[in-house]
């Protein structure tokens, strides 16, 4: 309901049925209205559309790959979705709603056996990795010792977060909350001779490391400490091997 939207918060629960296409046309117009004269919504919403097209691009691998149960219960949601839509005169996009998908995308993390649940750790960490680079961007700077210092106070466990380094050509951007894993993760933002790179720290070992490329992005993943580490690049860096040795010797 467009009288629902009256703060930031309050658009929380539209960002991805507005990306969708799903909202009604009083819900959108009120939406439309926020967006153009707040742009860090418009930037959360940005970030929705670029993980939708992301999961549009992959969306046969994430149906093909999940358990049958859970793709029924994908597809009647989906089909809930598609008859409000008709109800409401708004045309969907895809068969398969934006919401289920990323059930697939995410649920899958704690439903698929062993391998696949590093696959789809590696499709959800991607997704984020895309979004969150999408709101913050690359001109921050961090200083790696008040990261660790201040994830400690508010989160109550403790990493090390590998600094900037000039002969790496690596600088530390910002140290946020990863809601993969229910918002537990860390993830550090860096960029890597100009591009998006990020290292996740999970306080869980999940018992396997793996190369994975998910989402047209690389992720290496293994497990020290009791924690599971992954570093996720843009495209297939051919060099990638060096900066993660460099993480696995500075991420505690």
């Amino acid at each position: 309901m467009a009288d629902d939207i009256r703060t930031c918060r309050d658009l929380d629960e539209h960002f991805a049925p507005y990306v969708d296409g799903e909202e009604t046309p009083e819900s959108r117009q009120a939406l439309d209205l926020h967006l153009s004269e707040c742009p860090p919504c418009r930037e959360r919403a940005d970030a929705e559309r670029s993980a939708r097209d992301i999961i549009v691009q992959h969306r046969a691998y994430l149906h093909a790959t999940a358990p049958a149960g859970l793709r029924a219960r994908c597809a009647l949601q989906s089909s809930i979705a598609a008859h409000r839509s008709a109800m409401s005169g708004v045309r969907r996009w895809v068969p398969l709603s934006l919401a289920a998908t990323l059930v697939l995308a995410i649920a899958g993390v704690f439903l698929f056996g062993l391998n696949n649940r590093v696959e789809a750790l590696a499709a959800s960490l991607a997704l984020d990795h895309v979004k969150c680079f999408k709101v913050n961007g690359t001109e921050t700077h961090a200083d790696a010792a008040s990261a660790e210092h201040a994830w400690q106070q508010d989160q109550g466990w403790p990493i090390v977060v590998p600094p900037t380094e000039a002969a790496q050509q690596l600088r530390l951007v910002n140290v946020r909350r990863c809601f993969t894993s229910d918002g537990r993760s860390a993830h550090m933002m860096y960029t890597w001779r100009g591009e998006p790179l990020s290292l996740y720290v999970l306080p869980e070992d999940i018992g396997h490391d793996q190369v994975v490329e998910k989402m047209g992005h690389e992720a290496v993943i293994w497990c020290a400490n009791r924690r599971t580490y992954a570093v996720v690049a843009d495209g297939r860096p051919e060099d990638l091997t060096h900066i993660v040795d460099y993480m696995k010797a500075h991420a505690r």
